[in-house]
């Protein structure tokens, strides 16, 4: 990501990936994004962060659909064959993950042929940052030092009310689904991925079995 400046003003233009440029103040609520080749102009008193997006991206969140919400932009499959209809992607699911339609030399036909696109290990093992992009299935909520609870489903409002049932932006930005697994839909309240626990006596906790991610964890893993 390039940055030209002026009098009163820069400007940054992204020349490799996609990039989420945030206000330091409220970072995860107010950012725009750039995808490669687009470029946005600041004043000069403005400050921003700048945040590769990389899940989704140049990996793929086995979770979610094998990789249904993939939106990166190889367009070859895995063997280097271009692929006929555009770009690598899930749209049904397949459990192999992100494929495009290829022709096969022996038969002449089109056929459907791994991208061979890396699992996203960020935010599906461990979570990053304060667990908004948390994707991975942990589902027990710890409520005394001996006790751990499973996690109320996000569509329920029993033992506990839920605010974050799985409208479209809840499911968008927060993964919000017909599961009870651990997420962050409330970042200005909680720094982790948590949940609304089983337990009347408890509303909610943290999910503690979830480690954060750091320079020990790799962002994704290739299938061998």
């Amino acid at each position: 990501i390039n940055a030209e400046y002026g009098k009163q003003w820069y400007q940054r233009r992204v020349r490799g990936g996609d990039w989420v440029l945030r206000n330091p103040k409220n970072p995860y609520h107010e950012g725009i994004q750039l995808p490669m080749g687009q470029s946005h102009t600041f004043s000069r008193e403005s400050e921003v962060i700048l945040y590769v997006q990389i899940p989704n991206k140049f990996c793929y969140k086995d979770t979610q659909g094998h990789g249904r919400m993939f939106s990166g932009l190889q367009n070859t499959d895995a063997q280097g064959r271009r692929c006929l209809n555009g770009l690598c992607r899930n749209p049904d699911g397949d459990s192999r993950g992100p494929y495009c339609l290829v022709k096969d030399e022996e038969s002449g036909k089109q056929i459907k042929s791994s991208c061979g696109i890396p699992k996203c290990i960020w935010d599906v093992e461990c979570y990053a940052d304060n667990g908004v992009g948390y994707r991975g299935n942990a589902n027990t909520v710890s409520i005394s030092k001996e006790e751990s609870v499973p996690c109320q489903s996000w569509t329920a409002d029993k033992p506990h009310v839920n605010p974050f049932h799985p409208t479209e932006y809840n499911s968008k930005m927060f993964g919000i689904g017909k599961h009870n697994s651990c997420r962050n839909p409330d970042p200005k309240t909680a720094a982790v991925p948590w949940c609304y626990t089983t337990n009347f006596r408890v509303r909610w906790g943290p999910c503690v079995t979830v480690k954060q991610c750091d320079a020990t964890v790799d962002y994704f893993q290739r299938d061998l």
